[in-house]
């Protein structure tokens, strides 16, 4: 395992595309930003977008990371040379959520540069927003943000495990994040009278993201935060261990 973790942060790290993502992060959080005459404090306890960018760079980055081998054959070498796959799959595992962690940090970071320059004392982070400081709402959704990387980055691996295709991937994971939460509420209004069932479902696990620090999204995703935090942990163990059965039956 510690062989396959070093091989793994290496080629991130020289991965072109790991550099690029968080220079395009930056870039996407400053769009979001502009004009400034928009800049509310939910965008801004929401990291600029920090989140939904995230996400999706998360979403692109975790497809490619086996897709790519899988294309140009590296694979075959990888896991001759690995013991075992269940090694090399979670190896790869890790390194993606260190890697979005990197993303939050660089993403809180660039926020308070963005506000410091662009709101100065407009809104100041002790100012109260959803009954927490800015400052304190922009922590739990990032925390949320985290939470909910850990579900996206497992499904994502499970997938281009099965499919071995990242545009299938890509194209999943972005329905799940943009439509996911509007989905789930559909239908559980549809049946009411399984509502504390059906808000189970893995779309409604994006709510996350909000409602540590909002409260009234609890009357869409019909779960307690803690019901919430439970439900996104149990979606990735079970992801986890289909996918790694997925990723040993392989075929390369």
């Amino acid at each position: 395992m510690k062989t396959n973790l070093s091989h793994e942060f290496y080629k991130m790290i020289h991965q072109r595309s790991s550099w690029v993502a968080v220079i395009v992060l930056c870039g996407l959080m400053l769009y979001s930003a502009t004009p400034t005459a928009y800049i509310t404090k939910n965008l801004i306890s929401q990291g600029f977008g920090t989140g939904q960018w995230v996400i999706i760079i998360m979403i692109t980055l975790s497809a490619n990371f086996i897709a790519m081998e899988l294309k140009n054959n590296t694979m075959t070498t990888l896991l001759y040379k690995s013991p075992n796959r269940w090694g090399v799959f979670v190896a790869k595992l890790i390194v993606l959520i260190v890697y979005s962690i990197v993303l939050l940090i660089a993403g809180f970071i660039f926020t308070l540069i963005i506000k410091a320059v662009l709101v100065n004392s407009h809104f100041t982070w002790q100012s109260i927003y959803h009954q927490h400081t800015l400052f304190n709402s922009l922590l739990l959704n990032l925390l949320g943000v985290g939470i909910y990387l850990l579900f996206i980055i497992t499904l994502s691996m499970l997938l281009i495990s099965l499919f071995k295709s990242s545009a299938v991937v890509i194209v999943i994971g972005l329905f799940i994040g943009f439509l996911g939460a509007n989905i789930s509420a559909l239908i559980m209004q549809t049946f009411p009278g399984i509502k504390s069932i059906i808000a189970w479902n893995p779309l409604n696990m994006i709510n996350i993201i909000t409602q540590l620090s909002n409260s009234r999204v609890i009357q869409s995703s019909a779960l307690t935060n803690n019901e919430l935090i439970i439900g996104n942990l149990i979606y990735v163990v079970v992801f986890l261990l289909i996918g790694i059965l997925v990723f040993r039956k392989i075929s390369l």
